[in-house]
């Protein structure tokens, strides 16, 4: 039996673990909320970035990237994010059902593929749109 082409990608193995690397970090952000406010989620959530970050500069030899532009995009990442984590930590706060809130939070794809086509000129095919409808579909019935 030959194995599919896919699990010889390294973009696959990459997006499993952060699958299962998100998977725990909603779990922890839901458990962390029920003990804390979400404004001290917020706050305490980047001081487990440092090490990664540490990790990140030492595999690089302390070295860090030149482009202005992408030092622009690393700093909005980083202000989305901390703005996306402490809506996701408040809606956790609010005591709603984990799996719910997981589910619409996780629908951020939709937004990256939207902004993927009409930015990036990025084309879907007709089973990315069969997936996405899936996905919105999955969305409401989680809420339910």
């Amino acid at each position: 039996m030959q194995v599919p082409v896919v699990l010889k990608t390294k973009w696959f193995w990459y997006s499993v673990l952060s699958v299962l690397c998100m998977g725990g970090w909603t779990l922890l952000g839901k458990l962390g909320t029920t003990e804390i406010s979400a404004r001290t989620m917020q706050f305490l959530y980047p001081f487990g970035w440092v090490p990664v970050a540490l990790a990140c500069l030492w595999m690089r030899r302390f070295r860090l990237e030149r482009s202005l532009r992408g030092t622009l995009y690393s700093v909005a990442i980083g202000v989305l994010g901390g703005i996306g984590g402490l809506a996701f930590f408040a809606a956790c706060r609010t005591g709603g059902n984990t799996s719910a809130i997981a589910a619409a939070t996780g629908m951020y794809p939709l937004i990256t593929v939207v902004l993927a086509v009409l930015i990036l000129r990025e084309k879907l095919t007709w089973l990315h749109v069969v997936g996405l409808v899936f996905a919105a579909a999955a969305f409401v019935l989680f809420s339910f």
